[in-house]
């Protein structure tokens, strides 16, 4: 259900990148066990909440990957995509750890430019 909403997020997030408009950028990531980094650094769902309602003030963007996609997520990854819901943000699908690619409207890895 929330994967569904994120579908049309995702398709602005495209044309925003490619327009190189952004001028900061989150990498949120969210491992199988529950662990959730910021810009590859531990964080709580509390103080991810407040970075990511100053990258809204900022006009940025998340690019979010999460370990083991194929499986459901844990608690910690429902948690982050509503928080990314609740601050309206664009967002970046990667499927690499170190965000070096991005899923296009159709489902298919890219690498990134950036």
């Amino acid at each position: 259900m929330i994967w569904k909403m994120l579908a049309g997020l995702i398709l602005v997030v495209v044309m925003v990148c490619s327009a190189s408009a952004v001028e900061r950028i989150a990498r949120v990531a969210v491992f199988s066990s529950g662990a959730v980094q910021l810009d590859g650094r531990p964080t709580t769902l509390p103080a991810l909440d407040e970075e990511l309602k100053k990258l809204k003030a900022d006009n940025g963007v998340v690019w979010y990957h999460r370990q083991n996609p194929a499986s459901e997520p844990p608690p910690q990854g429902t948690a982050v995509i509503q928080l990314i819901i609740k601050h309206q943000l664009p967002v970046s699908m990667s499927t690499r750890p170190d965000f070096s690619d991005y899923v296009d409207e159709k489902g298919v890895s890219r690498p990134r430019s950036r």
